[in-house]
């Protein structure tokens, strides 16, 4: 699914490859057609901006949002386990299905960076991109609306996630989440403070019915195969 491919590039680190290929990107969007055309719409709006900008700048903006707004990490984890014991062992959980699905991680990025799970993803059927998604709704609605209060176009980016996912997030997770953090910025000492505190977010839809807070890594994607025909796709 080319479409998730195009979702997780678009949160990496501004390059200028990702200006050089906008164009290219929202055709292939309108082509697959997995998004809704307002999402689309949108997402186009998004590109159109960042091709106007200075490298610099949007380099400046990325950095300001994910590395240095906690509540906006791109790591799926962070925000469950923090830096707990627990996030350790559910990163092995997750560099392991990636390497059994013959997927091997290239960049200097831990498993749970969100453009790399959409990277892994993006070969599933349909159905299984759906489900899973779901399995971090939470998670992904509640740093859209965190960007939004920043003001930021990368809010569309996650709206688009979302609408993928075939469950809707949980208005009280959403609400007890932005709650704990709305996603502003941080000086240096409220940087250094939020770092050393855990994060607590009681999560997603379970899969395989479990029942207890997030998923682990083995179970949330055990439903995800990937054939040889799948792998070419």
């Amino acid at each position: 699914m080319r479409t998730l491919k195009i979702l997780g590039f678009l949160l990496t680190y501004p390059e200028e490859a990702h200006q050089n290929i906008l164009e290219e990107a929202g055709l292939l969007l309108r082509q697959e057609k997995i998004l809704s055309d307002k999402s689309i719409d949108v997402l186009e709006k998004m590109m159109k901006i960042f091709q106007k900008e200075d490298l610099i700048d949007l380099q400046d903006e990325y950095v300001s949002l994910f590395d240095r707004t906690p509540s906006l990490s791109l790591h799926l984890f962070e925000h469950i386990h923090g830096d707990s014991r627990e996030r350790g062992q559910a990163l092995v959980d997750l560099s392991n299905v990636y390497a059994k699905g013959g997927l091997f991680i290239s960049v200097e990025e831990t498993p749970d960076y969100l453009p790399l799970f959409l990277e892994y993803v993006s070969t599933l059927p349909l159905s299984e991109v759906n489900e899973n998604l779901s399995s971090i709704v939470n998670i992904t609605v509640a740093i859209g609306e965190r960007l939004k209060n920043r003001e930021s176009s990368y809010a569309y980016v996650f709206e688009a996630i979302s609408e993928i996912a075939a469950s809707k997030a949980s208005p009280k997770a959403i609400e007890e989440a932005l709650s704990q953090a709305t996603g502003e910025a941080y000086d240096f000492d409220q940087l250094d403070k939020e770092w050393e505190e855990q994060f607590a977010f009681d999560n997603s839809l379970p899969l395989n019915g479990q029942t207890d807070g997030c998923p682990r890594a083995e179970e949330m994607l055990a439903r995800m195969k990937i054939t040889p025909e799948e792998e070419r796709s």
